[in-house]
């Protein structure tokens, strides 16, 4: 079997992939910049540009998160915060113009677990067999993605619903790069399970995500798994309290290690469904901001996208 190494111009620069006879696959695209130091809670940045040929031949990190007792996930790469990357498939022979539907999948977790490069995610059977392009994604999860430090005063200005805002910046992304891979950005389905799926509810509901994808599938979404900011500023009082951080002290945060977030991820999500059974630690927020409700009142209203 020959293998050959379609390389597309990207708007961040070229990238090389493989051809195996059957799909096309690029993986460990960037579609933010590394979401470290200063830029750790903060709404993702635009990747950097590169004029060199980058070789998509290897899935990109993992977002930290807690092991699982009596449940391991092969997430299929390494751990590391620098995790905002996705992967294309197509069917092998797919050019640039074919405007083939395109399909971007959100992994589920929890909030808090999983990755794009899970085995169980590669793309390359739905590509080729549905002759579709498939694009999946990591975004942050439990305290790098869904901890609301937005209401803290703090020399840094941090953001709310980091992680839903990782999904807009990989759509985003899509919209102005996937017509290079055959892709048809006005035909996109964005489809999920369990967290995955509530990303999808929750952004039928969150402006910023009108006109991204035109079409929705959610299979088990914890729809109602949405809450205020009130909540939430409990849920980030718990973390700060088991890392030792006084509010006024938040500027610290960007500088604490991972092992001790991850410990205080654990701990918490652990502590707020023994105290109140039913509801998850870490999840999206109606801010005011990325999202002015709850998606299941807003649906109600005919205020979702007419996706």
């Amino acid at each position: 079997m020959t293998i050959h190494h379609p390389i597309v111009e990207t708007a961040y620069g070229p990238v090389r992939g493989i051809d195996d006879g059957t799909a096309m696959s690029w993986k460990g695209l960037r579609y933010g910049a590394p979401p470290v130091a200063d830029l750790r809670f903060r709404a993702p940045e635009p990747p950097p540009h590169h004029t060199e040929v980058f070789d998509a031949d290897t899935y990109g990190p993992v977002c930290p998160q807690p092991p699982v007792p009596n449940f391991p996930l092969d997430l299929g790469a390494a751990e590391g915060e620098d995790c905002l990357v996705l992967n294309v498939w197509a069917p092998s022979g797919t050019s640039a113009g074919d405007n083939k539907p395109v399909m971007v999948w959100l992994h589920g977790g929890a909030y808090v677990l999983g990755s794009s490069s899970q085995p169980l995610y590669s793309g390359r059977r739905l590509a080729s067999s549905g002759d579709v392009i498939v694009v999946t994604l990591n975004y942050r999860v439990g305290v790098f993605g869904f901890l609301d430090l937005s209401h803290i005063e703090s020399r840094r200005r941090f953001e709310s619903n980091v992680g839903l805002r990782d999904v807009l910046a990989a759509l985003r992304w899509v919209r102005d790069n996937i017509a290079g891979f055959g892709g048809d950005p006005s035909r996109v389905t964005l489809f999920g399970e369990s967290a995955g799926a509530g990303l999808v509810t929750t952004l039928l509901a969150v402006p910023q995500a009108a006109g991204l994808f035109s079409t929705a599938i959610a299979q088990s979404s914890p729809v109602t798994s949405v809450y205020d900011s009130k909540r939430a500023q409990r849920v980030t009082e718990r973390v700060l309290e088991y890392l030792g951080v006084a509010p006024p002290e938040t500027d610290r945060l960007t500088q604490i290690s991972v092992p001790a977030l991850i410990a205080a991820t654990s701990k918490v999500f652990a502590e707020i469904p023994a105290r109140n059974p039913g509801m998850l630690a870490f999840v999206p927020i109606f801010d005011g901001d990325l999202l002015h409700d709850h998606p299941v009142k807003l649906a109600r209203e005919g205020k979702t996208h007419p996706v």
